[in-house]
């Protein structure tokens, strides 16, 4: 794709309580916009890591074993590949993720 994106305006549109939308791929990597509150479940990629941006709202990146990323807009973070975690927006948050398009997710109990 080789367009201007309008992130912002994507987001508004946004109505369900979690929304997760494919937006752009730069090589191997795609780049999908969240907006959601409340917590997504506890899973890992096998075979990519995972670049966190905040747009809006607070997003907080939990892990199994040491203490959550809080970013707030404007921030970033990488989850390395194999590593479990989860996100959590405090309200409605709107972030970018980036990694490998077709990145395989293992769900967690």
């Amino acid at each position: 794709m080789n367009e201007k994106i309008d992130f912002a305006a994507l987001a508004a549109q946004a109505t369900e309580a979690y929304t997760n939308l494919w937006t752009t791929q730069t090589n191997d990597h795609s780049v999908r916009l969240s907006v959601f509150s409340g917590q997504y479940p506890w899973h890992h990629h096998p075979d990519s890591d995972e670049t966190f941006v905040c747009l809006q709202g607070v997003l907080t990146l939990e892990f199994r074993d040491r203490e959550p990323v809080v970013l707030a807009p404007g921030q970033a973070y990488t989850v390395l590949k194999g590593t479990s975690h989860r996100s959590h927006g405090s309200g409605r948050t709107v972030n970018l993720s980036i990694g490998v398009e077709g990145r395989k997710t293992v769900m967690e109990e």
